[in-house]
C-alpha cells in the first residue's frame, strides 16, 4: 500500500509532515461533521498526539494486529 501511495499518488507515507497533515485533516473532518469526540490531533515539536475514540482504538487494534498476525499460520 505505501508502495502504491507513493509511487501512483505520489504520497509518501514515511514523511513527518504528511502523517500529521493526515491527522489533522481526519480531526478538521471529524469536527465538520459535528463528532469532535471521534478525533483528535495535537502537533507539537514531539509529533501528533492522537486522541478521541479513533485516536484510542487504532493504536491498540493495529497493536493487537502486529501481536497475532503470525500466529495463526
Amino acid at each position: 500500500m505505501k508502495k502504491f501511495l507513493k509511487e501512483k499518488l505520489k504520497i509518501d507515507l514515511e514523511q513527518p509532515s504528511t502523517k500529521k497533515g493526515i491527522a489533522l485533516l481526519g480531526a478538521g473532518i471529524a469536527l465538520a461533521s459535528g463528532h469532535p469526540e471521534l478525533l483528535t490531533a495535537t502537533v507539537t515539536d514531539a509529533g501528533v498526539q492522537y486522541g478521541g475514540l479513533i485516536g484510542t482504538v487504532v493504536p491498540v487494534a493495529l497493536g493487537l494486529w502486529e501481536t497475532l498476525r503470525n500466529e495463526f499460520k
